[in-house]
């Protein structure tokens, strides 16, 4: 039986994703508006449910995809979505404004120029607001054959010569928490999330995935409340960091 859509998980495959979902969502219901800020959003999929549950929600997409672009319209449309295809490297400049929220899934390990972004990115913050941002180790600990494993090499080069579309690489954790001091940002929580848990998600029949979407986070959550430390060697054990973080006074 298909769960009804109140009752859906806000996003499925992604234990990181949907635990700031569901931490957006729990913000949302103790404030009368809430604005979202989406730092490459792609297609907006993930905040389909949310937008439909919730219409008082503003939400801006930045993605430098002009395909990805359309689709995040399509997805959107008929809430209340703005989508501008760009780089998210100016885009206090762009928008003019600051938010309640800004996002950024799985999307550091691809950015060239991450300082610019993080600092971005605290510049489109409330003073009183909140920075989720998750990056992903898979392309670089669980690579997906040859052509992964090319442009792991050839991304960097590639960029370098001011081409940035095919970049990523791996987050170092200290390189990170460098980068958001600089960004005169502070951690309000860090958690570890896609364990071997997320290709087991697949294996699932559809009827049941929502079901184990819950039970994957709330698992998760357990190990990381267990106290686990965490250092770079594990980023094949846990994919997936995460961050809530928030302007330095």
């Amino acid at each position: 039986m298909k769960t009804p859509s109140a009752e859906r998980p806000l996003t499925s495959g992604n234990s990181a994703k949907l635990y700031c979902l569901q931490w957006i969502e729990q913000r949302v219901k103790t404030h009368e508006t809430l604005t979202i800020l989406d730092l490459g959003c792609g297609a907006a999929r993930n905040f389909v449910l949310l937008l439909e549950r919730y219409p008082g929600v503003k939400y801006v997409g930045i993605e430098p995809s002009a395909s990805d672009c359309q689709a995040a319209r399509d997805n959107l449309a008929g809430h209340n979505a703005t989508i501008i295809n760009a780089y998210a490297y100016d885009v206090f400049q762009q928008v003019n404004e600051q938010f309640d929220v800004v996002i950024s899934f799985s999307v550091l390990e691809h950015v060239y120029q991450r300082q610019r972004y993080l600092d971005n990115a605290r510049d489109c913050l409330k003073p009183d607001g909140s920075f989720l941002i998750n990056y992903d180790a898979g392309h670089f600990v669980h690579p997906r054959g040859a052509k992964e494993r090319i442009k792991n090499r050839i991304g960097p080069i590639l960029a370098r010569a001011g081409i940035e579309a095919y970049y990523q690489s791996f987050v170092p954790e200290d390189t990170f928490h460098a980068m958001i001091e600089r960004a005169g940002l502070e951690i309000v929580e860090m958690k570890s999330f896609n364990t071997a848990l997320k290709g087991i998600h697949k294996l699932v029949p559809s009827h049941r995935q929502d079901e184990h979407m819950q039970r994957w986070l709330d698992y998760e959550l357990w190990l990381n409340n267990a106290e686990i430390p965490y250092r770079d060697a594990l980023a094949g054990t846990w994919v997936t960091r995460n961050f809530i973080l928030r302007r330095k006074p």
